[in-house]
């Protein structure tokens, strides 16, 4: 992948941010209405174990993954109607093989759902992640998605307010192709 991004692009790097307190209110809240304007729902994946407080309407069956996403994900081929990654794209080091594997594991239509804030609640992120702004991230989603073709057009969406005080939650997401 590192004729698409610059050298040194997916070194991890700290953040600065580790243990912050997570997700405020606000953001909470537009992930349950990202995910109930989505339709999210069926046998749904999440790699970033977020959990079912982010559900106004749970999925018949959330999968939280233990492992590392940077790894081949061990589920069968069409296994999930949906995946979710709540604020841990900006880990991947190797996204052109994740994005790869999760689209093997969607079912054709599915989504993969990716949400991120400005704030890092990791201890280390990829260099190209943490140094650049917002619509820089949302950029580089889009382009993780462009890069594997299973997938459709990716959409973005600013799912909280950009005046408002609070986290600003960011949402880029597409469909497996059928």
């Amino acid at each position: 992948m590192t004729a698409d991004f610059p050298a040194g692009f997916f070194e991890t790097v700290p953040t600065g941010q580790a243990g912050a307190a997570g997700l405020d209110d606000a953001a909470v809240a537009a992930i349950r209405d990202l995910y109930s304007d989505l339709g999210i729902d069926g046998r749904v994946l999440d790699l970033c174990g977020a959990g079912l407080d982010q559900f106004d309407v749970p999925p018949d069956e959330l999968v939280v993954f233990d492992g590392d996403p940077n790894e081949p994900l061990s589920y069968g081929d069409d296994a999930f109607d949906d995946v979710l990654c709540t604020g841990g794209v900006g880990t991947f080091t190797h996204p052109r093989d994740t994005f790869a594997d999760v689209a093997r594991i969607l079912r054709p239509g599915g989504r993969f759902v990716c949400t991120f804030t400005t704030l890092l609640f990791t201890e280390e992120a990829v260099r190209g992640w943490v140094s650049t702004d917002d619509a820089g991230r949302v950029r580089i989603v889009r382009a993780y998605f462009s890069l594997a073709p299973a997938f459709g057009p990716a959409e973005s969406d600013l799912r909280t307010s950009l005046s408002g005080t609070g986290d600003r939650l960011w949402a880029v997401w597409a469909a497996k192709r059928r």
